[in-house]
């Protein structure tokens, strides 16, 4: 397998599936309480995996200029003692 190919397929291997379900509404609430409310309804409702899987779809996305210039960059983590 070449350098590249190696490459590519760990790029698959670590890219998170897309979530199944999208959210695509724009809800509006009458205060700050009624919103937590609902998103930890929503929450509640999704499995470990999903949680798992929406976490690293939102690291990706937040991260993904340094990803794209270190692409090792996430290998390790380190701990500031």
């Amino acid at each position: 397998m070449s350098k590249k190919e190696n490459q590519d397929s760990k790029k698959k291997a670590n890219k998170a599936e897309e979530p199944e379900t999208v959210f695509k509404t724009v809800r509006i609430f009458d205060s700050f309480e009624e919103q937590e409310k609902e998103e930890l309804k929503w929450l509640a409702s999704q499995t470990p995996e999903q949680h798992l899987q929406h976490a690293t779809n939102l690291i990706q996305r937040i991260f993904d200029e340094d990803l794209k210039q270190h692409p090792t960059i996430g290998n390790c983590i380190y701990f500031e003692e």
